[in-house]
Parts: structure tokens; sequence; C-alpha cells
């Protein structure tokens, strides 16, 4: 019976025919752990197709509700805070992932012959992938996501010519807001989708077309000088059949390597969503000027360099660079002739990678070292409520923290004149709104000495007052449920005579 049915579907199909040009067919000989790298690029991309599957049915894409329905995501829905973190971490490793494969590729001189488009399609995939990663920046519609969006978008408006334009067919209009949320789930979970299945099935098709390049050395003895010259091909050809001769089947040789890459790649997805999950900050703000935004790690050295070049020059390095980069990384099959692919005889290859990558890395350091440190945050383990992020505003505008020190914030630069005020990380569990709200207005009718300036009327009104008295009950220190221990000592009420 199953029999049947197996040569009935294999007449219409070729059943056969698939399974000798997928998993028989020979590999060259002498592949390593690093020819994995595209597999388990693939594997991540599975992962980030159903983990977004299901987050976009629980996801509601308008400045009123997309915040929500993270939080319900999280907290209602069995394993919601996993699969939000194994995407979040997904995204991150298909970066990683791709960068990866891209300089095994460069490294092995995998780009030439006959690899070009194939070059051009992965250098595509890259971009592709980290549209994906700044798209879905902002559908969590948190502080993070709504301020890296404002200063992505303004970095595209820097273009000359076209910038307004690309701003406006962002945003929807000239502000963030619910025709930008609008915009930008539609390209993560339509447009970019599509690009991306599109080049990921005629990259895996060339591959198995022209079949996985072999080590240098292969290709490298008693080479032709360039792969121009019109005997190449013919070289090239009778080179790789021999590295075939001497290799190895893909099933189940290869694709078992490929099995037990992509097993630890998902595992240690869910060791990270499970320790530290996706992180989802404060609702966005549009008003909180005082918010410092950060991008992903993968975007800080672009982030960093930005800040080396003020001024017009800053527009200039915002579009210049990206530009020279990707024209660059698609003209490189076409410019680079030579046939020799060994790192050893491209000096200028291997030069020019080891400075993009020691670059890189000491601009990401300059800008973790520059990351203001967040050990005590202020929301006391919850959102801060609207009336106290426009507290926290307030405190910022008074410039309160040239005095007093919260934790995790940069402490004030004092003056030999300054007074010397006390540290605010736990006020919320030592003074009570009341106390708090009266002690600003007047602090003189509570201390006869104190230094403290009165911020009552005219200087703030009550409602303001009244906002940064909210906000600094929220600062609780690094352990948030400690029930505050009140030690709030009123004036004593004066009385009129006769009373």
């Amino acid at each position: 019976m199953i029999r049947g049915v197996i040569r009935w579907i294999d007449e219409r199909i070729d059943i056969i025919g698939v399974k000798k040009g997928l998993l028989d067919r020979k590999m060259p000989g002498g592949l390593t752990w690093w020819h994995t790298l595209g597999s388990a690029t693939l594997t991540v991309f599975m992962v980030q197709v159903v983990t977004g599957i299901v987050l976009a049915m629980y996801y509601s894409p308008s400045p009123d509700h997309a915040y929500d329905s993270i939080k319900y995501l999280e907290r209602a829905v069995i394993s919601g805070a996993t699969l939000r973190g194994i995407h979040h971490w997904a995204a991150s490793a298909m970066v990683v992932l791709v960068l990866a494969h891209m300089m095994r590729v460069f490294v092995m001189g995998a780009y030439k012959y006959p690899r070009e488009i194939n070059w051009v399609l992965g250098v595509g995939l890259l971009f592709v992938v980290l549209g994906f990663s700044f798209t879905g920046y902002l559908l969590p519609w948190d502080q993070k996501a709504y301020w890296a969006t404002q200063v992505g978008t303004n970095i595209a408006g820097t273009t000359p010519m076209v910038g307004p334009m690309i701003v406006k067919l962002l945003r929807g209009g000239s502000q963030l807001g619910a025709a930008t949320l609008a915009r930008f789930f539609a390209m993560h979970v339509l447009l970019l989708p599509a690009l991306l299945v599109t080049i990921v099935l005629l990259h895996v098709a060339l591959v198995i077309r022209q079949g996985i390049a072999p080590r240098t050395a292969v290709l490298d003895t008693d080479a032709p000088p360039r792969t121009t010259d019109p005997e190449y091909p013919e070289y090239y050809r009778t080179r790789y059949a021999q590295s075939k001769g001497a290799g190895v089947p893909f099933w189940p040789n290869i694709i078992s390597k490929d099995i037990v890459v992509g097993v630890v790649v998902v595992a240690t997805l869910v060791v990270l969503a499970r320790a530290t999950g996706a992180g989802l900050e404060s609702p966005a703000d549009p008003s909180d000027s005082s918010y410092v935004p950060r991008p992903e790690w993968y975007f800080l050295p672009f982030f960093q360099l930005l800040k080396l070049f003020p001024g017009s020059w800053e527009a200039a390095v915002a579009v210049g660079l990206p530009s020279v980069l990707v024209l660059a990384l698609l003209l490189l099959p076409f410019f680079d002739r030579r046939s020799l692919r060994s790192m050893r005889h491209r000096p200028v290859a291997a030069a020019s990678m080891s400075v993009i990558l020691a670059g890189s890395g000491l601009l990401i350091g300059a800008a973790v070292r520059e990351e203001p440190k967040t050990a005590v945050v202020a929301e006391a383990g919850r959102p801060l409520s609207s009336a106290e992020r426009s507290g926290r505003a307030l405190f910022a505008r008074q410039q309160c923290g040239s005095c007093h020190h919260i934790a995790g914030q940069k402490p004030p630069a004092k003056k030999d004149d300054a007074p010397d005020a006390p540290d605010l990380t736990e006020v919320g569990l030592r003074h009570s709104s009341a106390w708090l709200h009266s002690f600003m207005e007047d602090p003189l009718r509570f201390h006869s000495d104190s230094k403290m300036p009165p911020f009552g009327p005219p200087t703030l009104t009550h409602q303001e007052i009244e906002e940064i008295t909210r906000y600094l009950t929220s600062l609780r220190g690094a352990d948030p449920t400690r029930k505050p221990e009140y030690a709030d000592t009123f004036p004593a009420t004066k009385t009129r005579p006769g009373k």
C-alpha cells in the first residue's frame, strides 16, 4: 500500500530524482564546521518565521494598543515571554550568522567565478536582515522603540535632495505616530519577508546548482592569473570535479553537521530567551526629551562613528559611508578578478578586513563605555505612569540632578559652593508623596538652614510639583519590592490667637 502511494507520487513529481539531486550529490572534500554557517542562518530564519507568525496573532499595530498587546503576550499567554525572547535573540543571531557567513565566503574568495551572483544575493540578504531589525524596533512602542526610530529616520532624512521625501515615506507624515507604526508593521511582516524568502530561495538554488566552494588550495594550484582568462572556466570545472571525486555525499556526511549546528543554535536561543527575555521599557513618551536612545549592538559602530563627525560632516558620513559600503560589497566580485583565493595571496583583502573588524570593535567598545549605567531604574519594577514620566522630564528640566544624585545616573559635578544635597536613589522608601510635595514647595518650613530653593508657585505650579513628587516616589532603589519606611516630620501648624 505505502509503496504503491510512493510509486504513484514518484511518477508525477520524481521523488527519487529530487532525492538524488539534493541528498545524494557529492560535496568537495575537506569541508569544515565553518561551512555550516549558511544552514545555521537558514535555521534561525525558520525560527523567526514561526515565532513571528505567533507574535503577529497577539500584536495590535496601533499606538494605543501596541504596548499593551506586548504586555498581554508576556504576562497572560503561556510561554509568551519566552516566545518573544526567542524572536528577539534570533534577530541578533541572524545578523551575526549572516555577517559570519559573508566573512567566511570573503576569506575563502568564494565570491569569485562562478559565484558572483550568489555574492550579490548575499549582500542583499544582509541588508534585508538589517531592515528587519530596524522596522522591528518600533513595534513594541516603548521608549527605546520610539526614540531609536526617531533618530534612525532623522539620519535617513539627511540624504541630499530626497531626504525629506524618505522621512515622510517612512513615517507616513512629519512625525512618528499611528501611520509610522502601521507602515513599519507592514514592512516587517509583509514586504521584507517576501524579499527575504525570494533571496533565500534563489541563494539556495544557486548553491545546489554550483555546489559549495572547495578549499582554497584546490583552486590556487596552477591556476591562470585571472578568472577572466579564456582558459579559466575549463580549469575551474576540472579542479572542482576532482575535489568532488575525492569528496563525500551530502547525506548523511554534511547534513549531519548542519543538524547538529541547528540544534545547538535553537537551544542557545531558548536559553537566552529564558534567562534574559526581550526586555520592555516604559511606554513611548514623545514629550520625554530626557530619554537617551541607544540602538542595538549591531548599529553601535555606525551610531558611534557619527559622533566623531559633528555638523555638516555628520550628514555626509551618515549617507556617504553606507552608500560606499553597499557599492563596494556589490562590486567586489566584478573588480577583483584575480584567480588566487587564499588570504595569504590577498594582503589587501586581509588588511581591509582587519581594519574594519578592529575599527568596529573599538567603536562598539567606546559606545559601551559611554552608555549610561542603569543599575537602578526609576520605574520601580513597572513602567512609569504618564504623570511620573512628566515628573521625570521636569526633574531634568529644572536641573535637579545638578545637586541630587540617583544611582544609575551620572553623579552631579559638585561646585565648591554647591549644597550637600541628599541622594535620591531610595527617596520613595523614606518619604511619602505628601511630605515630598510640601517640602519642595517651601523647604525652609521643614529645615530653617536648608539651602534648597523653594519651588512653589510661581516657580512651578502645584500640578508640576505633584508630577515631580510622583516621579520621586517611584525611586525605590535596586529592590522595588521593599516596603516603604517613612520618616516624615511635618512642621507644627501655627494656630491663630484665641483658638
